[in-house]
């Protein structure tokens, strides 16, 4: 069972980065469970970066009708996430969110889209590392902006990518 539901995920992983990821989307909902509610969905997903939308919908929204501030945090580290499943094999490596920082510049209007993508150079000199060493962290920047296009929030996600090889289990 475990090997047909990596396989169907990674069709519907492939099938996203063909530029058709509503089932991929769809089953990140299911996934990630905690994420659900927000109808988060993946938008695009490549080499080149990755995009999220957080829909304006009563469950993201605060006392004041306007954009959570977790709901906010939670898109920026989802579409961080995206681009390392997206460089990395996850039947090689285990990825772990180790901290998440977000900086708020402005209050949204409606709802967001998130983007995150490899500054040039790091993604190779990440991966060199993990090959040397077996385990390497790094951080993300995602940028979100609102219906309006305006710069509403910046998270920064660390994380870190170790090869199941070097995983000590009990």
């Amino acid at each position: 069972m475990k090997t047909l539901m990596g396989s169907i995920m990674t069709k519907a992983l492939h099938r996203a980065k063909a530029g058709k990821p509503r089932r991929f989307s769809r089953m990140m909902q299911e996934i990630i469970p905690f994420n659900r509610p927000h109808r988060i969905s993946v938008l695009d997903i490549s080499p080149s970066g990755c995009k999220v939308d957080l829909p304006h919908r009563r469950r993201n929204l605060n006392h004041l009708g306007t954009m959570h501030a977790c709901a906010l945090a939670t898109a920026g580290e989802y579409v961080a996430g995206l681009n390392v499943i997206e460089a990395f094999d996850l039947s090689e490596y285990r990825l772990i969110m180790s901290r998440l920082e977000v900086q708020y510049h402005r209050r949204p209007v409606g709802g967001c889209i998130a983007e995150s993508s490899w500054a040039e150079g790091t993604l190779e000199s990440i991966k060199a590392e993990l090959k040397k060493e077996g385990v390497v962290a790094f951080s993300l920047v995602s940028k979100l902006k609102d219906s309006a296009a305006d710069h509403v929030a910046t998270t920064t996600t660390m994380w870190q990518v170790k090869s199941w090889k070097k995983i000590k289990s009990k």
